[in-house]
């Protein structure tokens, strides 16, 4: 029997073989190697994306978180000091949005852009990208003032000014702008006026709010008809009852901002993008 014919289909067959496996090894190389790593989503305008997040910005070299939804950064208030006017969250879900519909600052949407899927990245937001700061929102205060013994104020100023409406006469009510009692000589609703008697004792210190120890008023001197007295702010920024923010002082004057604690300041975001929907 003539075993050439057999020998040349075996060859065949394992030749045939070869050319198989090595088709399926390098259809596989290619997959995977050959146009390079696997497809990863990069976020870009259009797309919707959820994120997790926290944001900063600095007082005096010390960095403090103004919002986050990052419940473990919430509560650590050790290696995350906060702002003053801070909020807790009432929930801490990822932040969604739709990249390029201005919902968000400039700066953070510009940010955003180009970044991965699970990648974390600070972003930092130049004030003109961020909050815009508004001067007219902003009160300006000597440090050392004078007010008169006896004062007349109109009924819409006592109410302001003591927190009370249709004050009686003889009747002692706190001065919630400068901590002391004042007593009230005369109501006269038809001059729509109410004439008060400041009382402070001159050498000691008031606080108008009463849940803030470092902003308070210390009374000089009491002569000739005048209260003399000057603010004391051992600390700042800090945040009064109305919102407003005294964050500046010099040796003169200080101020009240009304305007947002972020306001006109250059923004640090830490963020991770965790969804990216085209």
């Amino acid at each position: 029997m003539d075993i050439k014919p057999l020998m040349k289909l075996s060859h065949y067959a394992i030749l045939m073989t070869i050319i198989i496996l090595s088709a399926g090894i390098g259809a596989y190389w290619w997959s995977t190697k050959g146009f390079g790593e696997e497809k990863v989503s990069i976020v870009k305008v259009g797309d919707t994306i959820s994120v997790k997040y926290y944001g900063y910005i600095y007082y005096g070299g010390e960095r403090r978180v103004f919002d986050t939804n990052i419940e473990e950064v919430a509560k650590d208030n050790s290696s995350y000091p906060k702002t003053v006017s801070y909020k807790w969250r009432g929930n801490f879900d990822p932040l969604t949005f739709k990249v390029g519909d201005h919902t968000m600052i400039d700066g953070f949407e510009k940010g955003v852009i180009g970044m991965k899927l699970n990648e974390t990245k600070t972003i930092v937001v130049p004030p003109d990208e961020g909050y815009a700061f508004d001067w007219s929102k902003v009160k300006n205060y000597t440090l050392r003032q004078r007010i008169p013994v006896v004062e007349n104020l109109t009924l819409e100023e006592f109410k302001k000014r003591f927190g009370k409406e249709n004050p009686s006469d003889n009747s002692v009510y706190k001065d919630k702008e400068h901590g002391w009692n004042s007593l009230v000589l005369e109501v006269n609703p038809t001059k729509n006026v109410v004439t008060i008697m400041n009382n402070p004792d001159a050498g000691k210190y008031y606080q108008p709010y009463e849940n803030i120890t470092d902003f308070k008023i210390y009374v000089e001197k009491i002569r000739d008809g005048v209260v003399t007295f000057r603010y004391v702010i051992e600390r700042m920024p800090i945040l009064l009852p109305d919102g407003g923010l005294v964050d500046w002082q010099n040796d003169t004057s200080f101020r009240i901002n009304y305007n947002k604690e972020v306001a006109g300041k250059t923004l640090y975001f830490v963020v991770t993008v965790i969804e990216i929907k085209d």
